[in-house]
């Protein structure tokens, strides 16, 4: 079985058919990431829709330059996902951003919503999936300061001494299409060992012009299962239990 741990199932206009080609591939499971104040909602209505769909919520980093009253809405956002705790099966996306986020006076309420976030992983034992682009070193140390079940750097692509820190903490890091021409992805699948490697797709974020979808995973896992001369079946079978170990609800 193949599972999708981070997608954005909400932005597409096809998910039955993105479903349908996820379940002939063999991913059986999408986790289903949350992203705006007003999106959440809807990520817990399409989870009630398909049964393969288990919603993860939270506050993208770039929703401090996409919504102007997101600071306002903040604790609403914190009380929708105290009220569905048992609904969800993590608290993501979030983090820090400071690559596609280029405004600075940004970065303090970014780092608002994120240690909020991250209390409240702490406060209902959850782990965390997490974006860092730009920002490697500020989430890595603000980290520190919480006890967070278990986390996952999602599309790492930051600097490799900050990779080895994460390795020695023992965080996983999710792989996406990306690995087929990305140098900086195909280092984390050569430092991370196996024990610590899961698959998504971040869909529907484009990969050379191509929409990205949950199938796609699948070729993924045979990309690195070459790179790192492990079969298939071995491969799967370990990160299915991974993927078990971090993110437990869904099972």
């Amino acid at each position: 079985m193949l599972i999708d741990i981070h997608c954005h199932c909400n932005l597409y206009l096809n998910l039955d058919e993105i479903i349908k080609e996820a379940k002939d591939i063999g991913v059986e499971k999408i986790i289903s990431v949350g992203m705006s104040a007003l999106g959440l909602e809807r990520m817990l209505e399409i989870s009630r829709q398909y049964d393969s769909i288990y919603p993860a919520l939270g506050i993208h980093p770039e929703e401090v330059q996409m919504n102007k009253n997101i600071e306002n809405q903040l604790d609403s956002v914190l009380e929708l996902i105290r009220k569905n705790k048992n609904k969800i099966c993590a608290i993501g996306e979030i983090g820090l951003d400071h690559y596609f986020v280029k405004k600075r006076e940004l970065y303090p309420l970014q780092q608002k919503i994120f240690n909020s976030m991250l209390s409240l992983a702490q406060e209902l034992e959850l782990p965390v999936n997490l974006h860092t682009k730009g920002a490697e070193q500020i989430v890595f140390d603000t980290l520190t300061s919480f006890r967070i079940p278990n986390i996952n750097i999602h599309w790492y692509s930051g600097p490799e001494n900050l990779l080895k820190k994460g390795i020695d903490r023992g965080y996983y890091f999710s792989i996406t299409p990306a690995f087929s021409y990305s140098p900086a992805v195909k280092k984390v699948v050569i430092m991370v060992d196996n024990e610590h490697l899961l698959l998504e797709s971040d869909g529907p974020v484009k990969y050379s012009g191509k929409i990205g979808t949950p199938s796609m995973i699948r070729d993924v896992l045979n990309f690195i299962s070459k790179f790192k001369d492990v079969s298939p079946a071995i491969l799967e079978s370990q990160i299915f239990e991974n993927t078990k170990k971090i993110f437990p609800k869904i099972f």
